[in-house]
């Protein structure tokens, strides 16, 4: 008898994962518009990981969300357009990670509860007056938001030993 019930509990959860599952990559599916190439973006990841180059050439307004998954996106190859651009990113049990350029003022406001948001950027006071603006909206829940102009070690190392893999 107990080992029925500890199969059945197992299905059951087995059930549930899937379901769940399912309904991630269906949010996934619908909450991703654009490419790298758009200037306008939104990129959604439920129970996965996505990584992203934008290539735009007048970036506006871009949408990150990721719930029990993660997002990396690096903006280092686009403009922003003259007049600014906005950036609003989601984390939930997830985290997200940007990489922009070290000549861009970033304006960040970040919320966390649980969690962590973090702007590493270059200091204002060692920008050009002319220096193009990023608005960043974070808000990570359980999980954690970075928004920073230096790629982590470890993932530049792993750059450097991956075959025709981007230089910096």
């Amino acid at each position: 008898m107990p080992g029925r019930t500890l199969l059945r509990v197992a299905f059951r959860i087995a059930l549930v994962m899937a379901a769940l599952r399912t309904v991630g990559v269906i949010i996934s599916r619908r909450g991703n518009l654009g490419d790298a190439a758009s200037d306008e973006f939104s990129i959604a990841t439920v129970f996965g990981g996505m990584e992203r180059v934008s290539r735009a050439t007048s970036l506006r307004h871009g949408r990150v969300f990721a719930c029990l998954g993660g997002v990396e996106l690096d903006l280092r190859e686009a403009t922003l357009d003259p007049g600014g651009a906005e950036l609003r990113l989601r984390a939930c049990l997830g985290g997200v990670e940007v990489l922009v350029s070290p000549a861009w003022r970033v304006v960040f406001e970040g919320k966390a509860i649980a969690g962590g948001a973090d702007a590493r950027v270059t200091p204002e006071s060692e920008l050009a007056d002319d220096a193009p603006a990023l608005h960043v909206r974070a808000l990570a829940v359980l999980g954690g938001v970075e928004v920073t102009t230096e790629p982590d070690d470890e993932d530049e190392a792993a750059e450097d030993s991956v075959p025709g893999s981007r230089e910096s």
